[in-house]
């Protein structure tokens, strides 16, 4: 189980990259779905919950995450935590 100083720095790791691109929570859920084949698109509140280190995106969110930032999963800290469930 990730720890939650873990999540949290995950989050801040995200939240930066995602301002760096001068984006909001909004458009960075917008373009992570082109990136994610799942059921569900993100949606805003997933991101605000990644960001704030409440919750921590399954592995194919994570991918799609990363894809859209254009950085490897070590960028954000997560590379330990992608085999885990969570």
């Amino acid at each position: 189980m990730m720890s939650d100083a873990n999540r949290v720095e995950f989050g801040k790791r995200l939240a930066k990259l995602v301002a760096d691109k001068h984006w909001t929570d909004a458009q960075f859920a917008r373009e992570a779905s082109k990136h994610y084949r799942g059921a569900h698109d993100f949606r805003r509140c997933d991101i605000s919950l990644y960001m704030r280190g409440v919750q921590f995106p399954k592995p194919a969110r994570l991918k799609a995450i990363c894809e859209t930032l254009g950085v490897a999963e070590n960028a954000l800290g997560a590379e330990v935590h992608v085999g885990m469930k969570h």
